[in-house]
């Protein structure tokens, strides 16, 4: 039996699943099951994962009326037989090797809850967005997790199981609290404070920027699903200095000003600047911040560059997705 089950929720995924099962199929290590959890599509999405199922006795489908992306990570969760499961969202993929790398961080890391690596940007024309990676390996522990989130986001780590169904897996209630989208940061810091992750520092995780998709079309729900998060963490670790919260509050208000301005909500813009640096004038004596912002800039200004298809893109000497079809599905 495989010992690492991935877990791929899916609601109304039909075209970008592709590229996200494909990431999957290419990996190097191969003995795993696949669990896609259907969580109520209405568009093709079933069809096309069963098409890939029909030629892949590894995949699983697992339907069920649609109760929010925490609810379809859990049911995946449940069906694991895997010791180690590993999320992956609908609409991002992985470098071949990650689930290899992640095993073997985990090998070397017994004690450690998940491990996770750097993630990198691409569009829905699966194009590599310019970005800078990490010069250094930041602060990653509990209190380094709350202040510069360096997981980033949900397809970015591999999990103990036993640890993820010991703290009751991901809070499906921020949905019922109007707070959906930060499920996956409240989990990772939870486990952080058993014990301290695992870092992998190379980008192997491809999160797909999507205009319409959670973060990025619902700024609003997203800002109130990580201040949720914050006063949910706040209230079970008490005893953390507040200077975390507030470093973690202008991390998080810089991940959603662009969304923010996009959607020309001025108003908001400016106040979560404010709330940034006037209420955190010492944010800048934090390291990590410092290169953050200094990363951000020189993305900034590379932004104008041409987009390298990804299947072009070359890594260590190799073009590690070639599987994928430039100019996407």
């Amino acid at each position: 039996m495989a010992d690492v089950s991935v877990v791929i929720p899916a609601y109304n995924a039909a075209r970008l699943i592709v590229d996200t099962i494909r990431s999957v199929q290419a990996q190097s290590m191969a003995d795993i099951e696949i669990i896609v959890v259907n969580d109520g599509s209405t568009d093709a999405t079933l069809e096309v994962v069963r098409g890939f199922a029909d030629r892949d006795p590894r995949i699983r489908i697992v339907s069920q009326e649609n109760g929010g992306l925490a609810a379809a990570r859990n049911a995946g969760l449940r069906e694991a037989r895997g010791s180690c499961v590993a999320f992956l969202d609908s609409d991002d993929i992985w470098h071949p090797d990650f689930l290899s790398e992640m095993c073997q961080a985990l090998a070397g890391a017994p004690d450690a809850p998940f491990a996770y690596a750097y993630s990198f940007r691409f569009d829905v024309d699966n194009s590599l967005i310019p970005g800078m990676p990490w010069p250094y390996v930041p602060r990653h522990d509990f209190r380094g997790l709350l202040a510069l989130n360096s997981i980033g986001n949900g397809s970015a780590a591999m999990f103990r199981r036993d640890l993820l169904l010991r703290i009751g897996g991901y809070d499906a209630s921020l949905r019922a609290r109007g707070a959906q989208g930060a499920e996956d940061w409240k989990m990772c810091l939870q486990l952080a404070a058993i014990r301290t992750p695992v870092l992998v520092p190379k980008r192997l995780v491809g999160y797909r920027l999507v205009e319409c998709g959670m973060s990025q079309g619902n700024p609003e729900t997203q800002l109130r699903a990580v201040r949720t998060v914050m006063a949910d963490i706040r209230k079970q670790f008490p005893q953390t200095p507040g200077r975390y919260f507030a470093h973690g509050r202008t991390v998080l208000n810089g991940w959603l000003l662009p969304s923010f301005k996009r959607h020309r909500h001025y108003v908001t813009v400016l106040r979560l600047l404010f709330e940034a640096y006037a209420l955190n004038p010492l944010c800048f004596t934090c390291r990590e911040l410092r290169t953050l912002h200094a990363m951000k800039i020189r993305a900034i200004w590379r932004a104008g560059e041409p987009r390298v298809a990804l299947a072009d893109w070359v890594v260590d000497g190799k073009k590690p997705f070639t599987f994928l079809a430039p100019g996407g599905c």
